[in-house]
């Protein structure tokens, strides 16, 4: 299943990839990736800047809302493979780099597996690496999160 590509400005898409989104902004050549998806949207986040006539050599910075997995997925790899830098609010760094994991948990989502919806949605988020250990090890506080001019 292919991550859905729908631009909604001149030069802004959203994609809808697997129970995640992520913003693919355009300015020329040059790409902004707002979010990466889960781990295992890596493909669906590959093919989707191909459908937008780009690719990941283009992504000048990866802008994280927030250190969760399914917003963080891809971000180490983009900057480990391309040295495509990572920001993010400055509070959310340390969340990045693993020191710490605000997250709930897997017993906490199962105490609430009788909701509907909850158990389909926790074995897709399992199976793309929701649980899975990916800190990014040089995230950068975003110009907007640091203090002085």
């Amino acid at each position: 299943m292919r991550a859905e590509v729908q631009q909604v400005g001149d030069s802004t898409y959203l994609v809808h990839g697997s129970n995640t989104n992520w913003v693919i902004l355009t300015e020329g050549d040059a790409v902004t990736l707002v979010d990466t998806g889960y781990p295992g949207d890596r493909e669906k986040l590959l093919a989707s800047l191909a459908e937008v006539g780009s690719s990941p050599e283009a992504i000048t910075a990866v802008l994280i809302t927030h250190a969760h997995n399914d917003h963080l997925g891809s971000a180490e790899y983009l900057r480990a493979t391309y040295g495509t830098p990572v920001y993010l609010h400055e509070a959310e760094v340390p969340h990045a780099r693993r020191a710490f994991l605000h997250q709930v948990t897997v017993g906490e989502v199962m105490k609430n597996g009788w909701r509907p919806g909850v158990l389909p949605w926790a074995v897709h988020a399992i199976r793309s690496g929701g649980t899975a250990h990916v800190p990014v090890t040089a995230p950068q506080p975003s110009r907007a999160s640091r203090s002085g001019p």
